[in-house]
C-alpha cells in the first residue's frame, strides 16, 4: 500500500474542486447561449411581425394625413369664403347708402329752389286783379309747404342709414343641429343640459340602457321645467378615441336644441371602434365645456349641467385605462385633467358622473370628486338611472327657484 501524504491528499482535493468548478462554467456558458439564441430568435419573430403590420400602419397614418389635409383645405375654403362675401356684402350696402342719400341742402337753397319751382309753374299770362293775386300768393304756400315735405323726406336719417347695414360676421359653433334661440325666454330662469356620451365599442353592449337613461332624463326635466315655467335646452356630445386607434371621429357635437331633436340624437348614434381601452375622454369633456353655446346667465339665473356617461377612464396611468399608445404621456391632444376641472368649475357647470362599469372607473371617479365643485355620480342600473332621477326632478326647484319653496 502506499501512503500518501497531507501535501498530495490537498494537491487532489484542490484539482477536483477545480474541475468541478470549470464544469460549472461551462454549463453557465451553455445557458448564456441558450439564452441569447432564444433572445434572438424572438426579436427575429418581433422584427417579422413588425414588418408584416408596418405597412398596415404606414396605410393608416397616410390616411390620417389625407384626411387632415382636406380638413384643412375645407377650412381655408370656407374662410376665403367668408372674408369674399363680407367684403361683397360691405361694398353692396355703401353702393346702396350712396344712392339713396342725396346732397343735404341749407335752408337758403332750399328756400330758393322752391320759389324757382313755383315760379316757373305759375307764370301769369295776363294782368290779374287783387283778388286774384291773393288766391295765387296761397297756392304759393300750399305748393312751398308740399315741396318742403318731399325734400324733408328724400333725406334719410342716420339712424335708418344704420340700419340698413347688414350684420356681419360668421356663427362661431358649429353643430349638426340648430342652436337654440333665447327670444322666447320665460322670465324665471334657464337650464341648459349636455349629455357627453362614450359611443365606442366597448359601448355597445349598454347602449339600450344610455339612450332608455337619456329619454328618462330629457322627460322629467322637461315636465318639472313646465310646471316652474324654465326654458329648458339640451346638448349632446360622442366621443371615441384619437387616431390610429379611431379613424372615424374623435369628438361630434350636436349643440343646444329641443328636447325632440336630442332625442333623434341619441337614437341615431350607435358605438364602434375605439381600439384600446382608454378612450378620448378629455376631449369630449373639453368640447361640452368650451363648445358648447351656453346661455348668458347676467340677465336670467341658469343652470348648466353634463350627464357624463361612459364605461372606461381617459389616457393615463393615473387613471387605469389600458392603453398601447398613450399609457405614459397621457391624452395625446395635450389636455391634462387639471385644465378641464377648471373649466367646468370657472363656467359653474354641475358634473355628474354616471357610469356603466364601476370597477373600471373608480380611479377617475375619485380624481374628479375630489376636485370638481358640484359633483356628483351614480351607476347605471338596467336603463334607469334611479338616484340620479330624484336629484334632478329637485334641481328646479331648490337651485334656481328658492323663493318658491320659501312661500
Amino acid at each position: 500500500m502506499v501512503r500518501r501524504s497531507k501535501s498530495m491528499e490537498r494537491t487532489i482535493k484542490e484539482g477536483n474542486e477545480y474541475l468541478q468548478r470549470m464544469e460549472q462554467v461551462d454549463r453557465a456558458r451553455q445557458r448564456n447561449q441558450n439564452g441569447q439564441k432564444r433572445q434572438r430568435e424572438l426579436r427575429g419573430a418581433q422584427e417579422q411581425k413588425k414588418q408584416k403590420e408596418s405597412p398596415k400602419k404606414i396605410v393608416q397614418q397616410k390616411q390620417v394625413q389625407v384626411k387632415r389635409e382636406k380638413q384643412e383645405k375645407q377650412q381655408k375654403k370656407t374662410k376665403d369664403d367668408l372674408k369674399k362675401q363680407s367684403q361683397i356684402s360691405i361694398s353692396k350696402s355703401s353702393r346702396k347708402i350712396e344712392k339713396k342719400t342725396p346732397i343735404q341742402l341749407q335752408k337758403g337753397q332750399k328756400n330758393d329752389l322752391i320759389k324757382q319751382n313755383v315760379q316757373t309753374q305759375l307764370q301769369p299770362e295776363k294782368r290779374k286783379s287783387n283778388n286774384e293775386m291773393e288766391v295765387e300768393k296761397k297756392t304759393e304756400k300750399i305748393v312751398a309747404k308740399k315741396q318742403e315735405m318731399k325734400i324733408e323726406k328724400s333725406i334719410p336719417k342716420p339712424q335708418q342709414q344704420q340700419q340698413q347695414q347688414p350684420k356681419q360676421g360668421p356663427r362661431k359653433t358649429k353643430s349638426n343641429i340648430s342652436a337654440a334661440s333665447d327670444a322666447n325666454q320665460p322670465s324665471i330662469g334657464m337650464v341648459d343640459c349636455v349629455f357627453v356620451v362614450d359611443t365606442t365599442g366597448s359601448m355597445d353592449v349598454y347602449l339600450e340602457r344610455t339612450t332608455d337613461a337619456v329619454e328618462m332624463l330629457v322627460e322629467r326635466i322637461k315636465q318639472q321645467s313646465k310646471n316652474e315655467q324654465v326654458s329648458v335646452r339640451f346638448g349632446l356630445v360622442c366621443y371615441r378615441d384619437h387616431p390610429p386607434q379611431e379613424l372615424t371621429y374623435v369628438t361630434e357635437l350636436h349643440d343646444l336644441c329641443s328636447n325632440r331633436e336630442i332625442l333623434k340624437a341619441i337614437q341615431k348614434s350607435d358605438c364602434s371602434g375605439g381600439g384600446d381601452g382608454a378612450e378620448a375622454v378629455l376631449d369630449g369633456l373639453n368640447v361640452a365645456a368650451q363648445q358648447i353655446s351656453w346661455r348668458d346667465s347676467s340677465k336670467i339665473p341658469s343652470l348648466r349641467y353634463i350627464f357624463h356617461i361612459c364605461d372606461q377612464p381617459p389616457h393615463g396611468k393615473e387613471f387605469g385605462g389600458y392603453s398601447e399608445l398613450w399609457d405614459q404621456t397621457g391624452c395625446p391632444c395635450g389636455l391634462k385633467p387639471d385644465q378641464i376641472i377648471h373649466r367646468i368649475n370657472m363656467r359653474q357647470i354641475h358634473y355628474r358622473l354616471i357610469k356603466a362599469d364601476p370597477t373600471r372607473l373608480e380611479k377617475f371617479a375619485d380624481y374628479f370628486r375630489g376636485k370638481v365643485v358640484n359633483y356628483d355620480e351614480v351607476t347605471l342600473e338596467n336603463g334607469v338611472a334611479d338616484g340620479m332621477e330624484i336629484k334632478i326632478s329637485d334641481m328646479v326647484i331648490r337651485e334656481l327657484c328658492p323663493d318658491i319653496l320659501l312661500d
